[in-house]
């Protein structure tokens, strides 16, 4: 069962800092804005509407796509595609979802931006672990952190930190995750932020629920809760409730594992978080089972069901790998080309070697001929 938060990374600000007052400014600086403005100012509406209404949010990324293609302006155009991806992936829709990841990341590749490069890589990576495919997914990881390392960005090192510990958690290295735990939750404390992102509070949750521990796990599933609902993060909400939940159920009390799956149901009802909705649907079967209400148990296995079903798609996999092997493909084209550059450069280098011995030798043999003339006209005067 997979009970964590994939944190995902976008190009321009974090939600968590900006508040009603910096909502308002953006909507009316929307009015006036033109340009190259008005897309990042949708961006950056974006980003905070994806936690309060992701319907309005996917409306100011489509918006934003459209007018960055029309002016031609590619890095919003970048940034706004990973906005889209982002709604495709709270959705389960992760092969579109990476579709869009992938035009992001060509783009920012195309216009050699950095913090557009990491973030998106850093979003591949929270698709592919979703997928299962773990290894995919640390890879990804690891090469968005070494960009963020490079950047000296700190803030978005704790969310890279978080999603490889989430990967080495999910291939059952749950010690190995607990030291990039660990470092996201110090390197929170060191910049005076351990209270304004829950991620790594949920996912040491999750380590003690897998070790058996209900009582630690509901310890930081609430702190984690906590956070969420002061950041007025839906997403976020949904996933404590349900994680609150599922360790009440291992804890014996039906009465709250219901009443907290309820609460993460209704809300990721609200806001199609379908990978979400997929835990919610086990764990209210896994309630009603145990109660011995096996009709309302099959009935939730059927959503259950269903809903997983959704969110596979063998023929997005094909379509996705074809667009990964273009992008890896154009990648060697470039390397190709600048090796190329560099033989032209050393070879021009040569050819002026060339040039500048031949050039040498010439003039030693002129020397030598100035010499001999001279030296027969004195003899011819001796005479």
């Amino acid at each position: 069962m997979k009970k964590h938060l994939l944190l995902t990374i976008v190009c321009m600000l974090s939600a968590l800092s900006l508040n009603a007052q910096a909502l308002d400014s953006l909507e009316e600086k929307l009015t006036t804005a033109e340009g190259d403005e008005k897309v990042n100012t949708l961006n950056e509406l974006f980003i905070i509407y994806n936690q309060l209404n992701p319907a309005k949010a996917l409306e100011y990324a489509k918006s934003a796509m459209e007018l960055a293609t029309e002016i031609e302006y590619l890095k919003g155009k970048a940034a706004a595609l990973n906005n889209m991806g982002i709604i495709y992936k709270n959705q389960g829709i992760y092969d579109k979802a990476l579709e869009y990841y992938i035009e992001s990341l060509r783009i920012s590749d195309e216009i050699n931006d950095r913090e557009g490069l990491a973030a998106t890589m850093n979003n591949i990576g929270t698709v592919y672990s979703l997928k299962g495919i773990y290894d995919k997914a640390l890879i990804y990881f690891i090469e968005s952190y070494e960009a963020f390392k490079e950047l000296k960005d700190d803030q978005k090192l704790i969310g890279t930190l978080n999603n490889i510990g989430n990967a080495y958690s999910d291939k059952g290295r749950e010690d190995k995750a607990l030291e990039y735990f660990s470092e996201a939750i110090n390197l929170s404390q060191s910049l005076g932020q351990l209270n304004s992102s829950s991620d790594p509070l949920n996912n040491i949750g999750n380590i003690y629920f897998y070790r058996e521990e209900y009582g630690q796990a509901l310890e930081y599933y609430n702190k984690s809760l906590e956070v969420e609902i002061s950041n007025k993060n839906l997403l976020g909400q949904a996933l404590a409730y349900s994680n609150l939940g599922s360790a009440y159920l291992e804890l014996g009390d039906m009465k709250m594992a219901e009443e907290h799956q309820n609460k993460a149901r209704e809300i990721a009802v609200k806001i199609h978080a379908n990978p979400i909705l997929k835990l919610i649907y086990q764990g209210l079967s896994n309630i009603y089972y145990r109660k011995g209400d096996y009709k309302k148990a099959y009935d939730f296995r059927l959503l259950y069901d269903e809903i997983k079903d959704n969110i596979q798609n063998e023929e997005g996999n094909r379509r996705l790998a074809q667009l990964e092997i273009a992008f890896e493909l154009q990648q060697k084209e470039k390397e190709l080309e600048l090796l190329k550059q560099e033989r032209e450069i050393q070879d021009l280098q040569v050819e002026n070697s060339r040039i500048v011995i031949l050039l040498g030798l010439m003039g030693t043999i002129m020397f030598i001929g100035a010499g001999f003339v001279i030296f027969k006209l004195r003899k011819i005067k001796r005479l």
